[in-house]
């Protein structure tokens, strides 16, 4: 366990590990996220879905969860969810080819974090052909001693299995001294339900919304982070 400052400000050097969520957090992709889903329901499963049900309905699921929603609702030919898969990861790929969406001030967050001798791990809903070579693209893959997707878990986000496992894969035994960013709402209940410490990045969810989940909200990831109390 690393040393608490002996100032009354907890900050983020302060605690043992940090995770971090993919889209939408890590990456600012959750715009590209909603509109290949959109596109996906209408094209392949004869499924009308609006960017507000989207964000009120699936925002911060895992794939396969938004996709079994889509398919509860597309007719009986539209096939099996297992199709559906390889080609979400085909086509966010096409969508994220030409730029990599981790912001250069979120990867300097992620040095400083690493720099600073914090166990860092990331827990998404998406699979590990979309995470990891955007990780890598980003120069930020080794940083990370976890990355637990959608394939490493049975139950996805509200529930804490991800957050549980990656910090018992890092060797954090104390969930009270680990801080976990987050854009959506299933993301926040998830951090809760693992007794850890929820930072909010905005923009999934309207503001007003993310404060009834959470009481650390920023606009983005950046350095300033690290300035956050979060023990107030």
């Amino acid at each position: 366990m690393r040393a608490t400052s002996t100032n009354a400000t907890l900050t983020l050097t302060d605690l043992d590990g940090v995770l971090f969520d993919f889209n939408g957090t890590l990456s600012d992709d959750e715009g590209i996220l909603r509109d290949l889903f959109i596109d996906l329901a209408a094209t392949h499963c004869s499924v009308t879905l609006t960017a507000r049900q989207y964000q009120e309905t699936l925002a911060g699921r895992s794939d396969r969860e938004i996709m079994a929603d889509i398919l509860a609702l597309a007719p009986a030919d539209a096939g099996p969810l297992e199709k559906y898969l390889p080609l979400i990861d085909s086509e966010y790929a096409v969508r994220i080819e030409r730029e990599s969406l981790i912001r250069p001030a979120t990867r300097e967050l992620v040095h400083a974090l690493h720099a600073a001798g914090l166990k860092l791990g990331v827990v998404t809903g998406a699979s590990r052909l979309q995470v990891l070579p955007a990780l890598e693209r980003a120069g930020l893959l080794d940083l990370f001693g976890i990355v637990v997707t959608d394939e490493d878990v049975v139950n996805g986000k509200p529930h804490p299995e991800g957050f549980q496992r990656a910090a018992a894969a890092l060797g954090l035994d104390d969930p009270s001294r680990v801080a976990a960013f987050e854009d959506s709402v299933p993301g926040l209940g998830a951090v809760a339900a693992a007794g850890m410490i929820a930072i909010c990045v905005e923009g999934t969810h309207p503001t007003e919304e993310l404060e009834q989940h959470a009481l650390i909200i920023v606009p983005e990831i950046s350095t300033a982070c690290l300035e956050l109390d979060l023990g107030a």
